[in-house]
C-alpha cells in the first residue's frame, strides 16, 4: 500500500525520486527501494517526507483520505443501516456531535 501511495503522490506532485532524496536527505536507492521492492520505510524517513510536503504521516501511508477522514479498517465491513448513521454523524457540528455521543452512553448506562 504504501509503494503506491508514495509513487501516486510523487507522480501527482511532479517530483522524481532522485529530487526527493537530495532535498530530504534520503539515499535515492532507498527510496526507490520502496517503491520498485516494498521495501518498508522508517519512521524518521516518513516525517521526512512529509514535512518536505506539509502533509500527515497517516496521509501519506494510507490512513487519511484527501477530505482528512482518518481511514483505519479501509476493509470493513458495514450494514446499510450503519453506513448512513456514520455518514449522518459527519454531517454534524461538533456541539451536535458530541449531543450524539452523550446519548448513546446514556442508553448504554
Amino acid at each position: 500500500m504504501f509503494a503506491e501511495k508514495f509513487k501516486k503522490f510523487l507522480d501527482d506532485n511532479n517530483m522524481a525520486v532522485n529530487n526527493l532524496a537530495k532535498e530530504v536527505g534520503i539515499p535515492q536507492s532507498t527510496m526507490s527501494n520502496w517503491i520498485n521492492r516494498g521495501s518498508k520505510p522508517n519512521i524518521e524517513d516518513i516525517v521526512k517526507v512529509c514535512d518536505y510536503f506539509s502533509i500527515s504521516v497517516d496521509y501519506l501511508i494510507g490512513r487519511e483520505s484527501e477530505d482528512g477522514t482518518i481511514v483505519i479498517n479501509e476493509g470493513r465491513k458495514y450494514s446499510p443501516d450503519e453506513e448512513n448513521l456514520i455518514n449522518m454523524y459527519r454531517k454534524l457540528s461538533n456541539k451536535k456531535r458530541e449531543a450524539v455521543v452523550d446519548y448513546i452512553k446514556w442508553q448504554l448506562s
